[in-house]
This record gives structure tokens, C-alpha cells and sequence, in this order.
């Protein structure tokens, strides 16, 4: 075949045949076959011996056949590969884990071996004049290196976490595929500091510290090779022609880069919430469990399904506690803020889709207010865990356990994330003032958003340009501060003989105000809520689907949505024809119809949600209503039914938690297009109300 005699073509069917030789040694030592040539797990019998050291002869010779344009290259990788997958086969049965993964790898190395992408090879041999070595290196040798590579980690996350072929065997089958991997990036680190590009070198930094570890402790040193592998497989990947493509195709639609965001960011945080070591008990947390977390966690909504603090390692706290702070400030902010940092400028493209995630003005520079959310976000943070800590030493904890959970709740406070290291939430500040207006103050700090921290910042530095109050700062305040006390108010009057019953004046006051700003969006509770009335329920129904203002960490529809359509609803009160307006501003058309648009889809996809729940899952209608509420509303607050959910309750509560934090709006943009219709049609009078 013409196309395999390509020197990339050749290198990526040696890299696939060395890397199916070496996963050969390590699933005949992994897989629990007992009645097979492999035998039990972590054990290898002499047929399984045998087969491994016939695999790797196999794998060295076809490598070598490869690499040196034989023709007879193929058939030996036809052959080798069809004769592991029919012994690995029968092992289905027994081991369908470990068996499966390596017959999905079999069959995917098979398909590419019989179909190998011929536009790949067309592209390679057009790139092979390159004058610029890294680039030509990048486009000839690259993609072999990351399947090696790949692999080499897959691996090695599979011994490191889940303790899969931890044998001898299996140790020495992945540490020399780590190395092959490494020097092959070590060659390509190479060329690139051959031309001044030192960033590949440093990320094979860790590889050199695992030699001189690996005698007193094997497994840290494998975990340095690995992240030596994850770290260089990052920039090769980041590198690539097609990753620019792809990264410029997503920057078109903002839309797609949310959702994007988030949906990775929950899947990496399920699947480190599925290692043993994020797990207190001695199994691993169900893969339905850490995902219903992840989503809660990512989408800073803090409903669970298990209790964070006990079934959860501090591994695992960490994990949540990192999904929250990611998920608060959002993946694209984190990205640009780190861009920022490394000097880089960001592109046209990145600014549109930072201003669309922020919902910037389009005279300020996303990449400047990204900067300064970090840095307000770390630094309030951090005024907050200090005043958390302080009470939790008053309450008789230790200063390290203090810092840490006074961090904690500090980081999810601020996120409006709800998430807490105690079984009963807050309760246990249920009478400490100063603990729970922390809290509240930072959950407001959250929810009011990052434009209006921005301006008054800007406000107290004494900058000119901040002499008037801008509209959306104007309605953000008012609207939330009407919100918090009058629903402190309600709350006191309607739950004064009930959920706040037992507490002295004072502490009924505080505990309601407290309660009035967690209802909207943060999801902590220093009351038991199942001693609420059926009324106030339906009140905190309403408050989660209002949430906090745009631009921050809150949920719901927004304060400003509901603003403008109170303002829609006043101006068709005048007959329709007057225009919109708030505060002595007009509000554009395009506004308003984003706001009603936007309430109709939360809407929509809330009751769309409770109809689902209600079909499949026994609980009170007002208890579904609640979870869904508190989930499209990414609160978190519960009366008992999200613990008594099957699988598929579960999985609709995370997508109503998804479609709370990324927005209804945003996914409708995800289906929709940009530009304006250029037909117009004529005007027609409906009946309506």
C-alpha cells in the first residue's frame, strides 16, 4: 500500500504496534480470566507469560518492519492484532472492564491498520518540505508520539488510581511505556529548544525527578512520569494546526465555548470523584453519584445525593471544593486569566467570547475585568476563610481544621455553590451572628456580579469615568437588596412559630435574613427546612427561579431579567406603545425580548424537568417541584427527595442543573444562527391576553 510507505503513516503504525505489544503484557497480567491462558488478576501464569513475551517480539518486529518501509510490516500487525483479540475475547465474560478496553483498543487499532487516513499522509508528504523544524517535526512525527503518549497515560492512570495490574508485570509494561513515550517527547523537546522554545522542556521536568525517588517510593515516582506525560501532551496537543482550528471554530459561537467549558470541567471532576482515593469508605463512590456531584459542584447549584462530608475523602472535598471555585469564576475566565498572566494577548475572538460569557458593555476590555475577577475573587475569598476561621477556633476547633474549613465554606459561599463540611449544612451557626452575616455577605458578594464589584472598585480608587451610577449597577442593588430584606421580612413573619421556632429574637432575625439571601441561589440552610410551612415553600420556589444578577456566581433567570419584564409589563399597562423605561433609560427592544425569551426557556425546561420527575419517581409533587426549582435555579436547597432519587431521577436533575448554570438562552444558541434576517414581512394584529 502506497500510503504506508509515508514516514508519518509509518511512524504512527510502529508507535500503535508497540503500544498494542506493551498493553498486550499488561492486560494478560490485569485481566481477571481465571479460566482462561491468563488467570486470575495480578497474577500471570506461564501460558500468559509466554503470550506476552511472544507479543512483544511481535511488537518489535512489526515496529521495525514499519519504521523501515517493509512491505511485509502490515500483515505482521494484521496478524499480531487478530490473534490478541481472539484470545482477549473469551475474557469478555469474566472481566468485561479490563478485557473490553483492550478489545476496544484492538479494534480501533485493526480499523486503522486496514483504513489508515490517506488525507493525513497526503497532508504529511505536502508538509515534508517545511523549512521550520518544530513545525515540521509537529506535523511528521507528532501524531505517532501522541498515540504513544496517550496510551502511556491511560495507563498509567489506570495503575496509579485504580490500582489495575499493580503487578510486576503490569508495573514494568507501563514504566517502559512511559519511557518510550518520554523520549520520544524528549525528541521533539529537542527541536523546539533547538529553536528557543523552551515550554516542552519544562514540562518534562518532573520525569527527571521520579529516578531519583524511584527506589523510596516507586509510586511517586510513576506519578511524576505521569505528570510529566500529561503535562507534554497537553502542549503538543495545544500546538497542533487542527487545535487552532477547532479553538478559532468554538470562539465563533460563545454559546458552544459555555457549555464546552462546563461539560469537560464535569466530566474530569467525575472521573477524579471515581477514584478509590476520593472515596472515605473502602469502594469507590458510584459513577452515577460522583456525577450527579461533579454537575452540582461544577454548576455551583449544591444539591447531593450522598453526604459530601462523610462519604467523601479529603481528596475528595478537594475536588468538590475545586469544581466549585472553577465552576464560580467559569473555565473561559480561568483560561484568559491565565493567558493573561503568561503575557500572551488575547485574540478578537477570545475577547467576543469572554464579553459574551460577562456580559460585557462593549466598550470594556474582557480580558482586564477577567484579571480583576480573579484577583477580587481570591481576595475576598480569602477576607472571608479568615472571619470563617476565627469562628470555627471560637467553636472549639483546631487552627489547621479551622483554616481549612473556614476556607472551604468561604470558597463555597462565595460561589453560591452551598456546598458545607457538615451533615446539617449551617445549622450549627444557627446562633452565631457573626458566622452567618459572614456568610451571607459572601454569598451576596457572589450573586451581585462581577460588573458591579468592577465599578465599585473603580469607585473607591476615585476614577472619574464612575461619577454616575450606571443603570445595570443601579437595578443589580435594588433589586437584590429588595429581594434579601423583604424576604428576610416574609420569612420572619410566615416561619416565626415554625422553622425558626426555638431561637431567641435576635438570632430569628438573623437566621431570616440569612435564610432570605441563601434561598436565591447559595443553597446553605442554618434551619431545618423540613419544618417549613407549604406556603414558604412556594415563596422559596420563587426567589430560586429569580437567582442573583448576571455577570456572577448566582443562578436563576437574574434580578435585571426580572427588572426589564416588570418594566414590559408597566409599559403595556400604558397601552404598549410607550417605550421601556427603567431608571429614566430606555431599554432596547433586542433587551427585552433576550429577557422574556430567557424566562419562558427556564420556564419551559423547569416544568419540563418536574413533568419527568413526576413520572418516574415516588415522591410528593411539591418535594419534585422543589429539587427541580433549586436545580434550574442552581441553589441547592432540598426538602429530602434528591436523596431518595433513582438513576434516571438523577440524571434529570443534572441536566436541569446544566441548563441552570450554562442558561436556557445559551442553549438555544446553540442551535440557532447569527445575523439578521433580511426579509421582513408585513405586520398582522393578534389577540391576545
Amino acid at each position: 500500500m502506497r500510503v504506508g510507505k509515508d514516514p508519518t503513516i509509518r511512524r504512527i503504525e510502529a508507535a500503535r504496534a508497540v503500544g498494542v505489544g506493551l498493553v498486550a503484557v499488561f492486560a494478560q497480567h490485569a485481566v481477571a480470566a481465571p479460566e482462561s491462558l491468563f488467570g486470575p488478576a495480578g497474577a500471570s501464569t506461564l501460558g500468559g507469560a509466554i503470550y506476552a513475551l511472544l507479543g512483544l517480539v511481535g511488537a518489535a518486529l512489526s515496529a521495525y518492519g514499519h519504521l523501515a518501509g517493509a512491505g511485509w510490516a502490515g500483515g505482521v500487525s494484521l496478524v499480531a492484532y487478530a490473534l490478541h483479540l481472539g484470545l482477549f475475547v473469551p475474557a469478555l465474560e469474566s472481566d468485561p472492564g479490563v478485557a473490553g478496553g483492550f478489545v476496544a483498543w484492538l479494534l480501533l487499532a485493526l480499523t486503522r491498520q486496514l483504513f489508515p487516513l490517506r488525507s493525513d499522509a497526503r497532508r504529511a508528504r505536502r508538509l515534508l518540505g517545511l523549512e521550520d523544524p518544530v513545525e515540521r517535526w509537529s506535523e511528521t512525527t507528532a501524531p505517532a508520539v501522541i498515540q504513544l503518549a496517550a496510551l502511556a497515560l491511560v495507563l498509567t492512570a489506570a495503575v496509579l488510581a485504580y490500582g489495575i495490574g499493580a503487578g510486576p508485570p503490569g508495573l514494568a509494561a507501563v514504566v517502559a511505556l512511559d519511557l518510550l513515550a518520554l523520549a520520544a517527547l524528549a525528541q521533539g523537546a529537542r527541536v523546539q529548544l533547538a529553536q528557543g522554545l523552551r515550554g516542552a522542556t519544562w514540562a518534562l521536568a518532573p520525569a527527571a525527578l521520579a529516578l531519583p525517588v524511584a527506589a523510596a517510593a516507586p509510586w511517586a515516582a510513576l506519578g511524576l512520569l505521569g505528570l510529566a506525560l500529561a503535562l507534554s501532551l497537553a502542549l503538543l496537543v495545544a500546538a497542533r494546526a487542527a487545535t487552532a482550528d477547532l479553538l478559532r471554530a468554538v470562539y465563533e459561537r460563545p454559546a458552544l465555548l459555555i457549555a464546552a467549558s462546563f461539560v469537560g470541567l464535569i466530566g474530569g471532576g467525575t472521573l477524579l470523584l471515581t477514584l478509590p482515593a476520593a472515596s472515605a469508605g473502602p469502594k469507590p463512590v458510584a459513577l452515577v453519584d460522583a456525577l450527579f456531584t461533579a454537575t452540582s459542584a461544577a454548576c455551583v447549584t449544591g444539591l447531593i445525593v450522598v453526604d459530601t462530608p462523610t462519604a467523601f475523602s479529603t481528596f475528595g472535598h478537594v475536588v468538590v471544593i475545586g469544581l466549585v471555585q472553577a465552576g464560580g469564576l467559569n473555565i473561559m475566565v480561568l483560561t484568559s486569566f491565565a493567558a493573561v498572566i503568561l503575557g500572551r494577548r488575547l485574540g478578537m475572538k477570545t475577547e467576543q467570547a469572554l464579553g459574551e460569557i460577562l456580559d460585557l458593555p462593549a466598550h470594556r476590555t474582557a480580558s482586564q475585568l477577567a484579571l480583576f475577577i480573579v484577583a477580587a475573587t481570591l481576595g475576598i475569598e480569602a477576607i472571608g476563610a479568615t472571619v470563617l476561621a476565627a469562628c470555627y477556633v471560637s467553636h472549639g476547633h483546631g487552627f489547621g481544621e479551622a483554616l481549612w474549613l473556614g476556607w472551604f465554606h468561604a470558597v463555597s459561599g462565595f460561589c453560591n455553590a452551598g456546598f458545607a463540611l457538615h451533615s446539617d449544612s449551617a445549622v450549627g451557626f444557627a446562633r452565631d451572628p457573626v458566622a452567618l452575616l459572614t456568610l451571607a455577605a459572601l454569598i451576596s458578594a457572589g450573586g451581585i456580579g462581577f460588573t458591579v464589584i468592577a465599578w465599585g472598585w473603580a469607585r473607591l480608587r476615585g476614577e472619574r469615568r464612575t461619577s454616575a451610577l450606571p443603570l445595570q449597577v443601579k437595578l443589580v442593588v435594588g433589586t437584590s437588596l429588595a429581594l434579601s430584606l423583604g424576604g428576610a421580612a416574609w420569612y420572619a413573619v410566615a416561619e416565626w412559630f415554625g422553622s425558626l421556632a426555638g431561637l431567641g429574637v435576635a438570632d430569628k432575625l438573623v437566621n431570616a435574613l440569612f435564610q432570605s439571601v441563601s434561598f436565591r441561589t447559595a443553597g446553605f440552610n442554618s434551619v431545618d427546612l423540613e419544618q417549613l410551612r407549604p406556603g414558604s415553600s412556594l415563596v422559596i420556589c420563587l426567589l430560586m427561579f429569580v437567582g442573583g444578577a448576571p455577570g456572577g456566581t448566582a443562578g436563576g433567570i437574574k434580578t435585571t431579567t426580572v427588572a426589564v419584564l416588570l418594566g414590559a409589563v408597566l409599559s403595556a399597562a400604558r397601552g404598549g406603545r410607550a417605550p421601556i423605561v427603567l431608571e429614566g433609560r430606555t431599554i432596547p427592544a433586542s433587551i427585552v425580548h433576550r429577557a422574556a425569551a430567557t424566562a419562558v426557556l427556564a420556564a419551559g425546561t423547569l416544568l419540563l424537568g418536574t413533568y419527568l420527575l413526576l413520572l418516574t419517581q415516588d415522591a410528593p409533587f411539591e418535594e419534585l417541584l422543589f429539587e427541580a426549582c433549586s436545580a434550574i435555579g442552581t441553589t441547592g436547597l432540598s426538602l429530602g427527595a434528591t436523596a431518595k432519587l433513582d438513576a434516571f431521577g438523577k440524571l434529570v436533575v443534572c441536566a436541569l442543573m446544566f441548563a441552570g448554570r450554562v442558561g436556557p438562552l445559551t442553549l438555544a444558541l446553540l442551535l440557532g444562527t447569527t445575523g439578521e434576517g433580511r426579509v421582513r414581512y408585513p405586520e398582522a394584529r393578534l389577540m391576545v391576553g
